[in-house]
């Protein structure tokens, strides 16, 4: 047993540590009991800390130290006082954090069951749980069965909408669609409702629509083999039940055992199963891929083109440097890259492994097949001796056997635009970046125009009240969810778009959002028009969705809102060494050179080596492409307005993937698809168009989107 180390520690170098388990608040009352033992008898028990990088986090003992803080605030004590604490290492913090709140009996179940779960995520088992904290094992068993439950569940149950003996009665079903759609009926009970009331609901012999028998089944499928329904007629699968449950899992449960039986020429046994519960596969051992030897005639080639590449980067020499070197050197990385791929992913089932395991093949939350691979049957165990440390292993020359964990993967089938983008060296990360800054900009200018914001939401109200797949039980529920653009983050830094969005963002009136409710609602009712349209319209433009206009999934209405707001996607950005031309092919830099420029500019540039040309190329597709790079006014004229395909609104789309230029493309002149072109709709619908953008008050524009500020 580690002897505790105690110090005396100020008061202001104490802070809340992000290791403390609890998570719960405890009510007012409790706080206040609190204070008044600790004002009138002081800190009886040390606080727990660690070592951080501006003093001391506390670990253990959170509520204490907030009653210090608030007994300072109030000159009870002095800002420096000298707290007792026993300081730990950072290791010990987590572990001592659950042991502290968990003996004092005070921890939400919810708290218990996430830390129980950290615990055996870190590899405990559940008797090292259960011995360590003086429980039993139906006990841990009872509060991992929460892992059952949807998240919706646990939030409510920490609100203190239901008991825990209610989230238990949630647990018989792992059908987190299930326990969401009977918690939302019982919610609306006046009379409150009972653990035996959600377990009657739960266990009805009934299916939704939703649930993932049914999305795995499919609705038509479960009636042409003569299976009974209810259904809305104007709604669709997620207003549908499946009324014999026994049929849908018959056809459920031979669809699985179809993928079983190819499995099973494979291993040594597969199974088909509806569910499996969260603990269904602790008896089973499991093997895992195992690295297989690399192919040496691999290794060999991948070590002479390392060789190669760093001879060709320390021989470069500007006046020596040939357009073959330049290929070589292109086709060298291209091919290191490809062998680092296949070298790295080099893990596979062996024979051996195949012969002792299996797989299980099941359904996930959401109705998709998930095989759990590699599990050997405990009758299948081999035999273990013990060694001398006291561990086990296979008494034989078999596989090794793990204890289980859980792993997916996933394979993109290639398309046209990939291979296109591919030879034009634009990797998957430019894309994001390119697809991330377009998003940028057309959600700067959705969010500051209020008209076209407007007419985007009412669409998508629209396709949600009367489309097709209409989902949601509320008389409107529009959710807006924002674009995933993590990744690119370095490449929305300090740009027009940024600073656009950040301009609209401070003339937002959000006073409002201050108060409490309902008077926060009643103040913004009060908000002057101008005010809300400013709001609406941000709102729209941040569930606004990214992609390139090239995309193979593009929604075209996304062209068509770009264009109708006229973005210049070229005013807000321009193709720079670091964004762009360092980050594609040189033969693609010097192809749009010389259908832009001419010849001559890209014969001069052609043998340069590729950082030399990235640079030459953000000069010339600069905003003043004269002065940085001295083309003519015509070349400039081109040069300065270039975008990557997809990148520009042109209000154009096809049906299959657009031819790639890099001239301005006229809308008659795709192809490959059927061109829609919104200028020659409707004359009514342009002049309703024109209508709509002049409500927009003058003033209400912020300056930068004026056609001055361009």
């Amino acid at each position: 047993m580690t002897k505790p180390i105690i110090a005396m520690i100020p008061l202001n170098k104490l802070s809340r540590s992000p290791l403390n388990v609890r998570k719960t608040s405890t009510s007012e009352e409790e706080d206040n009991e609190l204070y008044a033992s600790v004002k009138a008898n002081g800190i009886k028990q040390n606080l727990l800390v660690h070592k951080s990088e501006s003093g001391y986090q506390v670990h253990a003992g959170g509520r204490r130290l907030a009653v210090l803080e608030r007994l300072a605030t109030e000159g009870h004590i002095g800002a420096d006082a000298e707290i007792p604490c026993i300081v730990e290492t950072k290791k010990q913090a987590e572990e001592t954090s659950l042991i502290e709140n968990f003996v004092r009996a005070d921890m939400h179940p919810a708290d218990e069951f996430e830390a129980f779960d950290a615990l055996e995520k870190k590899g405990w088992s559940r008797e090292e749980i259960a011995n360590r904290f003086g429980v039993t094992l139906n006990f841990v068993d009872r509060r991992m069965k929460l892992a059952r439950v949807s998240p919706v569940i646990i939030e409510a149950f920490r609100a203190n909408k239901m008991t825990l003996e209610c989230v238990q009665a949630f647990s018989i079903t792992d059908d987190h669609g299930r326990q969401t759609e009977v918690w939302e009926e019982l919610e609306k009970r006046p009379y409150g409702f009972y653990p035996r009331d959600i377990k009657s609901a739960l266990t009805e012999r009934t299916y939704h629509g939703n649930s993932k028998l049914g999305r795995f089944v499919g609705v038509d499928a479960y009636q042409d083999a003569g299976g009974a329904i209810l259904r809305d007629l104007f709604s669709d699968n997620d207003s549908v039940h499946l009324c014999d449950s026994a049929l849908l899992e018959k056809l459920a449960l031979e669809k699985l055992q179809a993928t079983a039986d190819e499995l099973a020429k494979e291993w040594k046994w597969a199974a088909a199963e509806l569910d499996t519960a969260w603990d269904a596969f602790r008896a089973f051992g499991r093997v895992y891929p195992e690295p297989v030897e690399p192919d040496p005639v691999l290794v060999e080639e991948f070590e002479q083109l390392e060789a190669r590449l760093e001879t060709l980067s320390n021989e470069y020499d500007e006046e020596t440097w040939t357009e073959d070197l330049q290929n070589e050197e292109d086709a060298a990385a291209e091919r290191l890259e490809e062998l680092r791929k296949v070298l790295a992913n080099n893990h596979v089932y062996t024979a051996d492994q195949k012969a002792i395991a299996g797989v299980v093949v099941t359904l996930d939350h959401s109705g998709q097949i998930r095989l759990e691979a590699g599990l050997v049957r405990p009758e299948d165990l081999p035999k273990k001796a013990p060694k001398a440390d006291g561990d086990e292993s296979p008494a034989n020359d078999g596989p090794v056997i793990r204890l289980p964990v859980s792993s997916n993967g996933r394979s993109d089938d290639p398309d046209p635009v990939a291979e296109a983008r591919k030879e034009q060296g634009i990797s998957a990360s430019l894309a994001d970046d390119l697809r991330a800054t377009r998003h940028q900009i057309l959600k700067a200018h959705l969010a500051a125009d209020f008209a076209t914001a407007f007419d985007v939401m009412l669409y998508s109200m629209c396709s949600r009240v009367l489309g097709e797949n209409n989902y949601q039980s509320t008389p409107i529920h529009v959710s807006i969810t924002h674009a995933e653009t993590y990744r690119s983050r370095d490449a929305l830094k300090d740009t027009v778009a940024a600073r656009m969005l950040q301009a609209t963002r401070e003339g937002l009136n959000v006073e409002w959002r201050s108060l409490p409710s309902p008077q926060d609602f009643q103040a913004m009712c009060a908000l002057p028009d101008s005010d809300k349209q400013a709001l609406f319209a941000w709102c729209v433009g941040h569930g606004v969705i990214q992609q390139l206009g090239t995309d193979s999934s593009a929604n075209p209405v996304i062209e068509v809102i770009g264009h109708r707001m006229a973005v210049d996607t070229a005013a807000c950005w321009r193709p720079t060494a670091e964004n762009y031309w360092g980050r594609t092919k040189k033969d693609h830099s010097i192809k749009v050179a010389r259908d832009l420029i001419g010849d001559r500019w890209a014969d001069d540039k052609s043998k340069d080596k590729k950082p030399v040309i990235a640079s030459a190329m953000e000069q010339a597709f600069s905003e003043d492409p004269r002065a940085a790079a001295g083309l003519t006014p015509d070349a400039a004229a081109k040069t300065c307005a270039w975008l990557p395909d997809g990148m520009a609104f042109t209000g154009s789309f096809t049906e299959k993937a657009p031819n790639h230029s890099y001239d301005g493309l006229e809308d008659d002149e795709l192809e490959g698809g059927e061109a829609v072109d919104v200028d020659e709709g409707d004359t009514e619908t342009e002049s309703s168009l024109e209508d709509a953008d002049q409500d927009i008050d003058e003033g209400d524009i912020p300056a930068f989107l004026k056609e001055s500020a361009a």
